[in-house]
């Protein structure tokens, strides 16, 4: 029977990589499984919620070969919990695991590798490769932007284009848009241009999986029938790629602007932070910004009362107003990465008043300064005041 032998920090390392797949309430019960297989190559783990599955390879030394399907949750659990020695599994009758590390030992019962639903095909000779460490720089930089709950399925997920020598990824959820693209040493061959929808869920497994990657790594990207993959060292990951057309993200990107401003990104998110703690709830704490003459003003005002603070910038011209949601804000600061970031408006004129203009309807766009060779972008709609 199936027997092989472990280092517990081998153990949980590969657990941790592969247990995110597994769906909490999974309601097909099997999938709240991760698969076991030991081989020639060490211990295989696997995990599937029928759209994205992950699959990798753990060192280990086999005894004997075999396979089973065990409580994904409970199996990390344990793996935790036990000495940092070696971990021994061995399967007896009726599909029972034990499990044993120096004086502790377990019996769990899983189920037959047969009642779990086979892995997609991938075929490597038609992938793609790409830098790992810069893959996950842009992911990180459009991820949260990502809606969590919206009925436009194909917002669900981030647009990934790949073209020759350049790469784009974009993620909106229909009230701010992060737009990143970066030109690579990529050629994308026979296959032309790839243009696909990736699920948040697979993005946010791709950025855990090219966590810790140098520079000299690389990503291993394609599409075998209708499966988008990718492959980072021992991993695998695949993705049914979202259906439906991603919105026409170029048509809310402003061409120019007329107005722009440069400001410290942390002074920035420390005034939104605190500025936002008066600002209200109802609709994601609105703060107002006004920018005048050699200053940028944050304000709030409920019926708690009211927060103020100025910081001192290079600006000279009529004095705008806009309303921002101050958590669009700091989700794009937390991960910009640049010692500024540049605020860009398009104000349209409210009155006869040439010194007082409204940003009106036209949104914000905030880009790193400096930019380090990528176009990002950031766009969020103004809220009304």
């Amino acid at each position: 029977a199936m027997e092989f032998v472990i280092q517990k920090s081998d153990l949980v390392r590969e657990l941790q990589t592969i247990t995110g797949v597994v769906e909490k309430r999974a309601t097909i019960p099997i999938l709240a499984n991760l698969l076991l297989k030991a081989d020639k190559d060490g211990l295989q783990v696997g995990a599937s919620d029928m759209e994205v599955t992950i699959r990798g390879t753990a060192k280990a030394t086999v005894i004997q070969e075999g396979g089973i399907t065990l409580p994904a949750a409970k199996l990390h659990e344990i793996a935790r919990s036990l000495p940092e020695s070696e971990v021994r599994f061995k399967l007896l009758d009726r599909n029972i695991m034990s499990i044993s590390c120096e004086r502790t030992r377990y019996k769990i019962s899983g189920q037959s590798l047969s009642e779990f639903p086979s892995f997609p095909k991938i075929d490597e000779d038609t992938g793609i490769r790409l830098p790992g460490k810069k893959l996950h720089r842009m992911i990180e930089r459009v991820a949260f932007a990502i809606t969590r709950e919206d009925p436009r399925y194909s917002l669900n997920g981030a647009l990934f284009l790949l073209e020759n020598g350049k790469l784009t990824l974009v993620a909106t959820d229909g009230h701010r848009l992060a737009f990143v693209a970066e030109e690579l040493d990529v050629a994308v061959g026979d296959q032309g241009p790839q243009n696909v929808i990736v699920p948040r869920k697979a993005l946010a497994e791709v950025s855990k999986l090219t966590a810790d990657l140098s520079d000299e790594d690389t990503v291993l990207f394609g599409k075998t029938d209708n499966q988008i993959f990718f492959i980072v060292k021992d991993h695998k990951l695949t993705s049914s790629p979202l259906e439906g057309n991603f919105p026409r993200y170029e048509n809310v990107m402003p061409e120019s602007c007329d107005t722009s401003v440069m400001i410290p990104t942390e002074e920035l998110a420390q005034a939104v932070r605190r500025v936002s703690l008066l600002a209200n709830d109802r609709y994601g704490r609105v703060i107002k910004v006004s920018l005048s003459d050699g200053k940028l003003e944050f304000s709030s005002t409920t019926e708690m009362g009211e927060a103020h603070e100025t910081l001192n910038i290079e600006y000279s011209g009529p004095e705008i107003n806009i309303g921002f949601n101050a958590r669009y804000l700091l989700d794009y600061l937390n991960v910009v990465g640049s010692p500024v970031v540049k605020l860009e408006l398009n104000p349209t004129r409210k009155s006869d008043d040439d010194r007082k203009l409204e940003a009106g309807d036209k949104p914000g766009q905030f880009r790193p300064e400096p930019d380090g060779g990528v176009d990002y972008r950031y766009i969020v709609m103004p809220m009304h005041l």
